[in-house]
């Protein structure tokens, strides 16, 4: 599952962007996507290192602090590298939406791993 953490955090900042986008009536293609969700991939990648966050890839507590992470460094580096805005509404909902989510996929699958283990053990 470790390798697989990652991945699944940039789905999560990936369904943010795309439903953001697609909320505000943006036309995008995939070169929008891309570049509306490049900083908040690169600080997910700064942060899930620094975190070293595959040593415990389904602890809650690391998918909220890699969260917390990947917003605070994505939205400097959307204002300050690409020059886009970060209006404190717009803060306040990507802190939520990624935090949220990357401590949710993680509780989900930790609670899946354990019913598993339980019924592959017989203990249903």
């Amino acid at each position: 599952m470790h390798r697989w953490a990652i991945a699944v955090d940039m789905v999560v900042v990936f369904a943010f962007v795309v439903i953001g986008r697609e909320d505000h009536g943006y036309v995008s293609g995939i070169t929008d996507y891309a570049r509306v969700s490049a900083p908040f991939v690169a600080a997910l990648v700064l942060t899930s290192a620094a975190m070293r966050s595959w040593e415990r890839p389904l602890s809650a507590r690391v998918g909220a602090l890699v969260g917390v992470g990947t917003v605070v460094i994505g939205m400097v580096l959307r204002k300050f590298v690409w020059g886009d805005g970060t209006a404190f509404p717009f803060v306040v909902i990507t802190f939520v939406f990624i935090v949220v989510g990357f401590v949710a996929w993680r509780l989900i699958a930790a609670l899946v791993l354990r019913a598993a283990k339980r019924t592959v053990a017989g203990d249903v």
